[in-house]
C-alpha cells in the first residue's frame, strides 16, 4: 500500500476533461486514501463527481490554491494535479518508486507537449535563450539557464529515471514531509497579478537549490487535456504575469544566487540577451498584427513593474531562497 492522497486544483469548469481525470483516479491501483478538491472562493463545485471527494475553498491564486490542498492533506504522499489530466492505473506506482527510496522528494512523468514544437517556433525559442535543446546535460530532463529560460531533453529512454530542475506543475507526485522544507508559501508573489506564471519552475528549481531532487520517470506517461480555463478568461493577466514573474524568478533564483561579481554580470548579460530578442519578436508580431498594441504594452508594463518590485521593501523582506 502507498499512503497517498490525490489533490486536485480546479475552477470547477473543466467539465468533460475533469470527468476524464476522475475516471483515471477511479482506476488507480492502489487507491488513494482521500481525494482533495480545492476551488477558488466564489466558484461552484464541479457537477462531475466520484462521490468520495473532500472539498475546500481557498483565496484566489493558483499557488495558494495548490498549497491549501497540500496543507489539508493528511497522508505522507500525494499525487498533485490540475483538473485536465488523464493517466493509467499504474501511474502512481511508477512515480512512487524513485521517491520511496529517499533520493527524490518529487517525481513526475514527462510532458513533451509543454516543450517547444519542432520547426521554426523551436528555433526561435532557442535563439531567444527561452527554451533550447540540451547540449550538455543529457542526463536531465530540464535544466534552468542563466537567462531564466531552460534547456530540455526530448529523447528520454524508457525504464530510466532522469533528474530535472523543473517539470510541469500540471501533475506531480510529492513526499509532503519534504514539501514543507521548500517553504513555497514564501513565493506568493507568483499569485499577485491574476495568473501564476512560472509557478512550476519556481517550486522545483527552489527545491533543487535546497538540495531536494525531482525525478522524471520516462515511462510514466500521462495526457494533458489542456482546458486552459484560466488563460482563456484572463489573457491580460496572463501576459502581465509572464513578464513580471519571469523577471522576479530570474533575479531571485538566478542573479541573486551567484557567488561572485563576474557570474552576476554574466547572468545579467544572459537575461538582457533574452529580453532583447523577445522585444524584437514582439515588435515583429505587432507589425504582423499577431499581437495588439494593448497586449504589447501590457508585456512591457509587466517587466517595468517587476523592476520596481525588486527595489521594494516587500521584495527585500522575502525570506532567503537557500537555508543556512
Amino acid at each position: 500500500m502507498i499512503d497517498y492522497s490525490v489533490i486536485i486544483r480546479t475552477t470547477g469548469k473543466a467539465h468533460e476533461k475533469y470527468q476524464r481525470l476522475l475516471n483515471s483516479i477511479d482506476k488507480l491501483e492502489p487507491k488513494p486514501k482521500e481525494i482533495i478538491v480545492v476551488l477558488p472562493e466564489g466558484n461552484e463545485k464541479p457537477t462531475e463527481t466520484l462521490g468520495t471527494e473532500t472539498y475546500y475553498f481557498s483565496p484566489k491564486g493558483m499557488v495558494i490554491q495548490r498549497m491549501t490542498g497540500i496543507e489539508k492533506c493528511k497522508t505522507r504522499y500525494a499525487l498533485v494535479c490540475d483538473d485536465d489530466v488523464e493517466f493509467s492505473s499504474d501511474f502512481v506506482r511508477k512515480l512512487y518508486d524513485p521517491v520511496k527510496r529517499g533520493k527524490y522528494g518529487f517525481s513526475a512523468g514527462p510532458l513533451y507537449s509543454f516543450l517547444p514544437p519542432r520547426g521554426l517556433n523551436g528555433i526561435l525559442c532557442t535563439i531567444m535563450a527561452s527554451a533550447a535543446p540540451s547540449l550538455f546535460h543529457r542526463n536531465r530532463y530540464v535544466s534552468i539557464l542563466r537567462s531564466g529560460g531552460y534547456s530540455y531533453n526530448r529523447h528520454l529512454k524508457r525504464n530510466r529515471v532522469y533528474d530535472t530542475q523543473s517539470v510541469a506543475w500540471t501533475c506531480f507526485f510529492a513526499d509532503l514531509k519534504v514539501m514543507k522544507y521548500i517553504d513555497f508559501e514564501d513565493e506568493t508573489w507568483l499569485d499577485s497579478h491574476g495568473y501564476s506564471s512560472l509557478d512550476d519552475q519556481t517550486m522545483f528549481y527552489k527545491a533543487w537549490l535546497r538540495n531536494i531532487k525531482t525525478a522524471v520517470v520516462a515511462d510514466a506517461y500521462y495526457k494533458h487535456l489542456d482546458a486552459k480555463t484560466s488563460i482563456k478568461n484572463n489573457k491580460k493577466s496572463t501576459l502581465f504575469s509572464l513578464s513580471f514573474n519571469r523577471t522576479i524568478f530570474w533575479h531571485r533564483f538566478i542573479y541573486s544566487q551567484q557567488s561572485n561579481y563576474f557570474m552576476k554580470i554574466y547572468s545579467l548579460i544572459c537575461f538582457k540577451y533574452r529580453a532583447f530578442w523577445m522585444l524584437i519578436f514582439d515588435v515583429m508580431d505587432l507589425v504582423r498584427k499577431r499581437l495588439t498594441k494593448e497586449d504589447f504594452m501590457i508585456k512591457r508594463e509587466g517587466a517595468s513593474k517587476a523592476a520596481e518590485y525588486i527595489k521594494s521593501k516587500e521584495y527585500d523582506d522575502l525570506p532567503p531562497v537557500k537555508k543556512d
